[in-house]
This record gives structure tokens, C-alpha cells and sequence, in this order.
């Protein structure tokens, strides 16, 4: 592989280190998007960057083990070389030797020439030391799962409280694994024939989803978002969890539908299409740099008539509906293996201030739906907290609202005994979404 991969690698995953309010994903894709890599090499990058995030925490304490020194002190440009090239050694197909040779080589072309010699004794012992070594060394069950799984113990304990060791040990997995590819085809765009006519022309292997209609799992997610036929607007990147929160709201045509949290438009770009473009859709969102996100997805689908207004949901009065969207922010537990680097930048403090803000947007929009009109409460995290305990401590407040029960039939197996959406990762091979459907009473 040469180095150019490495070069761009490097410098996305040190540019995540420095500014902790930039996220991964964001990085790379226009990292990527202004390259020159070849498709291949823009895979073998994706899967170095998201794989070192992933498992940083191990990565880490493997170093450590080896690393003479204080570790913790090490500049974040060193620091990021020597989890690369551990992440090659223990979990890419790369060549020891390749992977040792790139690194030290990278010290040179991204201005740290004076760590060569440190980076290559560290991964040479990175070849020998094994990761059952040093947890056999970690007392602490808690710490021993927490490097093992290379996630933060304080989520660890919260799983462990209400799954069993097994269920804990099975939603990692899942989270340090590669995400499925999903895309939603546009109905309005483009019919089922010349549509999977074009997959096929592409060498673009998928599976139809037996559960949503116009859904695909494919392979080749890069070589589809470089496609002039995404330019245009055929299909969207959405994974089937996600697709179900829209189906769950049930839009009709005479509907007048608010989607209160609406960056970056992947369920009212569905809410759209489910009805055919005949519904009134407005699009919120508080943050206007999300917004544009918004208009961006609006652009290439081709979607006509949108109202996209900047407004926070959690405070302003939004136009009234019969139909509300609120797909809140969270923490975001149920999505943890598409989002890498989510696992590390939220704490356990952070759950009383996302309540409080899920608490007050689903009040505020409360207001603004009209009797007999349905709300869709959905979230992609796991928590309880964020969940039904915030459902239940809202509707205590409230006096004219009633759980409406999912029942679809089809949806059956992700419904739980109170007739909630809660799809489980490791159970049901998708994103960890939660969606409960409230009617207001006439």
C-alpha cells in the first residue's frame, strides 16, 4: 500500500485527537472526497481510521505495555502513528514487515522524524506481545472487559446493570464490527427495474430488504457515493433502523408534518417520499450548519416544496401539525459501530444534560400538535434513561396524551411489551433505535 493512504489516515485521525467537537466521520468523508486515492485505497483508509477509533483503548494499553516512558505525555502526532500501526499488525491483513517499514516511514512525511526510531521498537514489540498477556495481567473484571472490548467502563457498568455478561460481550462485538450498508431507493426518482439494473451494471452486490420496501443492503458503499446516479438523487445512505422511525409515523398525503430535529434529512427526505411529495413537510432543526444538510439532501433528491426553517425545538414555537418527527439528540449507544468515535466523546455526565434537553423538546413540540395528531418520540441509544424513563416523566406532565401502540405486523419482533420500537444490535443485526408513537386525545 503506499503512503499516501497513510499520509491522509494520519492526518484525519490527528485532527480528531485535537479538536474534540469534530467527529470522524466528518473528517474523512472530506478528507477523502478531496483526494486522489483510487477506491481501493480510499477502503483501506476508511477501514484504518474507523478501526484505530475504534479501538483505541486497546490500542493504547497495548502501547503502554511496551512504551518506556510516560505514554501519556507523548505528542497526539506520535501517539496516532503508533496506534496505526498497531492497528495494522493486529487487525489488518498487512504484511508485519509493511506495516512497520510504512509507519516509520510516515514519521518522516508527517514531520515527526525524530520518533522514527521510538515507532519502529514499539511495533517490532507490538509483533510479539499478545493482547491475552496483558489482560491476564488486569485484575479488575470491569478494566479487563473495558481493554478487551475497547470501550469505556463507565458504559460497561451501565450495560452489565440490565444485560446479562453474554448480551454485554455481543453488543461489543457489534460495535467494533464494520456497519452494514444500507440505501433507501427514491421511489419518485427512479422505478425498481432501472434501479437494481444499475447495481447490477456496477458489480454492486445487495439483498432487498424483506422488512421495508425499497431498502437494500449493498457492498460497495464508496464506489455508490461517487456515483453520478447519488448525484442525482436516486437513492439515499440510511440504515433499515432508521428507515423504520418514518414508517412508524404512518404520513398520509393530507398531512401536515413537522420534523422537528431534521439534520441531516434522511427521515424527511422517507417522510417525503412515503407520500409521494403530497404531504406539507416542514424540516427544523436548531443548528443552522445543519441546515444546510438539510437543503443539500433536498437539493439532489429533487424534493419540491419543503419548508426548511431555523428553530429550536426546544424553545420556539413551531408551526402546528398533525404529524411531529422527534428524532432527538442523544447518546447515541445504538449506533456506536457507525459512529466510532462517539463511544469516546460522551460521559457519563453527560446524560442528565441530554434528559433535560430530549425533556424539553418533547414538551415544547407538544404544544405545537394538534388534537388527534400523532408524535413519534425516537432516539439511537440504548439508555433507559433517554428512553421510556423520559417518555413516562413527560407524560406524567401531560393530560391529553396516550401511547398508541405499534402494531404492525411485520414489525412484530422489534416491538417491545409496551408496543415500543426498540431494536437490540446484536439480536437484530441493525442500529440500536427506540421509537414509541403518542396520540394527543381529542
Amino acid at each position: 500500500m503506499a503512503s499516501a493512504p497513510r499520509i491522509l489516515a494520519h492526518k484525519t485521525l490527528l485532527a480528531a485527537e485535537k479538536d474534540s467537537s469534530s467527529y470522524i466521520n466528518d473528517l474523512l468523508y472530506v478528507a477523502l472526497n478531496r483526494s486522489t486515492l483510487s477506491p481501493p485505497e480510499k477502503r483501506w483508509t476508511t477501514e484504518l481510521v474507523y478501526g484505530t477509533t475504534r479501538m483505541k483503548l486497546q490500542l493504547d494499553a497495548l502501547i503502554r505495555t511496551a512504551f518506556k516512558g510516560r505514554y501519556k505525555k507523548t505528542q497526539h502526532a506520535v501517539k496516532v502513528l503508533l496506534r496505526m500501526g498497531t492497528f495494522q499488525l493486529k487487525y489488518m491483513q498487512t504484511a508485519d514487515h509493511a506495516a512497520i517499514h510504512e509507519t516509520v516511514d510516515l514519521c518522516k512525511r508527517v514531520k515527526q522524524p525524530g520518533a522514527a526510531n521510538l515507532v519502529n521498537a514499539i511495533l517490532r514489540q507490538m509483533q510479539i506481545l499478545q493482547l491475552d498477556t496483558i489482560l491476564e495481567a488486569i485484575d479488575d473484571p470491569l478494566e479487563r472487559l473495558s481493554v478487551e472490548t475497547s470501550h469505556p467502563k463507565w458504559m460497561l457498568q451501565k450495560w452489565l446493570s440490565r444485560y446479562t455478561e453474554s448480551e454485554v460481550a455481543a453488543l461489543c462485538e457489534h460495535n467494533n464490527s464494520v456497519p452494514k450498508t444500507w440505501i433507501r431507493r427514491n421511489t419518485l426518482l427512479v422505478d425498481q427495474s432501472e434501479f437494481e439494473g444499475f447495481l447490477h451494471s456496477n458489480s454492486i452486490r445487495f439483498a432487498s430488504s424483506t422488512l421495508l420496501e425499497n431498502f437494500y443492503e449493498v457492498d460497495g458503499g464508496g464506489l455508490l457515493l461517487n456515483s453520478n446516479e447519488f448525484r442525482q438523487g436516486w437513492f439515499s445512505f440510511q440504515d433499515l433502523a432508521a428507515g423504520l422511525i418514518p414508517h412508524i409515523l404512518d404520513p398520509q398525503t393530507d398531512d401536515i408534518i413537522v420534523d422537528a430535529c431534521a439534520a441531516p434529512g434522511g427521515k424527511m427526505s422517507m417522510l417525503y417520499e412515503l407520500t409521494g411529495g403530497q404531504a406539507d413537510i416542514i424540516a427544523i432543526d436548531a443548528s443552522s450548519s445543519r441546515l444546510e444538510k438539510v437543503s443539500e439532501t433536498i437539493r439532489r433528491l429533487g424534493l419540491k416544496g419543503i419548508s426548511v426553517q431555523h428553530l429550536d425545538a426546544a424553545s420556539q414555537r413551531l408551526p402546528d401539525a398533525n404529524r411531529i418527527l422527534l428524532d432527538v439528540p442523544c447518546s447515541g449507544t445504538g449506533v456506536l459501530n457507525r459512529r466510532p468515535d462517539a463511544r469516546w466523546k460522551h460521559q457519563v455526565t453527560d446524560e442528565a444534560s441530554l434528559v433535560g434537553i430530549q425533556s424539553r423538546i418533547f414538551q415544547n413540540c407538544w404544544k405545537s400538535l394538534r388534537a388527534g395528531g400523532h408524535l413519534v418520540y425516537a432516539t439511537c441509544t440504548l439508555e433507559p434513561e433517554e428512553n421510556w424513563d423520559l417518555v413516562d416523566s413527560v407524560l406524567r406532565i401531560l393530560d391529553n396524551a396516550e401511547i398508541d401502540s405499534i402494531s404492525d405486523e411485520k414489525l412484530k419482533p422489534y416491538i417491545d411489551e409496551r408496543g415500543a420500537l426498540a431494536t437490540l444490535p446484536w439480536i437484530h443485526g441493525m442500529d440500536g433505535m427506540f421509537a414509541v408513537k403518542i396520540r394527543k386525545s381529542l
